[in-house]
């Protein structure tokens, strides 16, 4: 048989392992106070892992602002506060790398508590989130929480690696054409997310390679469109001369490397001006003259 003391151990124990959903980072004030209770006190150490937000290879990082602590008892009496990069512990405004904060924390006993954990970046979005309910907190317990946040966004970086100068056949014995590129595109679920027209142009450089970056792309599968567009000719240059569609599915916190083959769409045919002149065929004509029958 268990003692009093083994069930609480066993209780705390099992709130480590437990995972419960987030419903959302919220801002509370403080709650009523409880019974006789209110001068003894409970120890909660709190130890957050923090996933980084990253995807493919980019540029563009989302910066981590603050992040918010507020712990509710089930007798509403509420604890906020917000760690940053000048607190202690201290936030990382990095996004791309995981790091670790813990803390401690001193609560009213005879109480569960809800532990609700998030981050926001500097345009104040929440980037990461997630809860824990304790048990019933007794007086001089100390109880661990062990949350790990993970990312809701990601970030995309599309590289069209070595701009092409020029097209050719697979047929031996064709010849090169010139090509230019002034536009690339990126479509995120067939919305167009980044549209670069090439500055200063006229052109793209060939032989490089151009980087169109994505911030805040949720995490999970996506649709991912490259187009390029450039002129040619009398080719309608609304339309694309490259095309390439891929299914992406990523986790939070991943940094993966995706390959993409475009796809020529632009023109394939020439237009050939032909004019022939034919020449008549001669024709030769004989005229017999007959004066009359001489009969000799």
């Amino acid at each position: 048989m268990f003692g009093t003391s083994t069930l609480k151990k066993l209780a705390i124990t099992a709130l480590i392992a437990a995972g419960l959903n987030f419903v959302g980072c919220m801002e509370q004030s403080s709650g009523a106070s409880a019974g006789n209770t209110n001068n003894q006190t409970t120890a909660l150490h709190i130890r957050v892992g923090v996933d980084p937000v990253r995807v493919l290879a980019k540029t563009n990082t989302i910066s981590l602002s603050k992040m918010i602590v507020v712990l509710t008892s089930n007798t509403s009496d509420t604890i906020r506060d917000t760690i940053t990069s000048s607190t202690t512990p201290s936030l990382s405004a990095t996004s791309t790398s995981a790091q670790t904060i813990t803390k401690d924390y001193t609560l009213k006993p005879l109480r569960t508590w809800k532990v609700n954990i998030c981050t926001k970046d500097l345009q104040d979005s929440v980037i990461h989130r997630d809860s824990a309910t304790t048990p019933v907190l007794y007086a001089a317990d100390t109880a661990n929480v062990s949350l790990s946040l993970s990312s809701r966004f990601t970030m995309y970086d599309a590289r069209f690696l070595t701009i092409p100068d020029s097209i050719n056949s697979a047929v031996v014995g064709t010849s090169k054409q010139v090509l230019h590129l002034n536009r690339l595109v990126l479509k995120v679920d067939g919305v167009t997310k980044v549209d670069s027209t090439v500055a200063p142009g006229p052109y793209f450089t060939a032989l490089a390679t151009a980087v169109l970056s994505y911030d805040y792309v949720t995490v999970g599968s996506h649709s991912i469109q490259l187009l390029a567009y450039g002129p040619m000719y009398s080719w309608n240059t609304a339309n694309p001369l490259f095309s390439g569609t891929q299914t992406i599915n990523v986790g939070a916190g991943l940094d993966s490397t995706v390959a993409m083959t475009l796809a020529w769409v632009g023109p394939t045919t020439g237009t050939g001006h032909l004019s022939a002149v034919i020449g008549k065929v001669g024709k030769i004509t004989v005229n017999g003259s007959l004066p009359g029958t001489i009969i000799p």
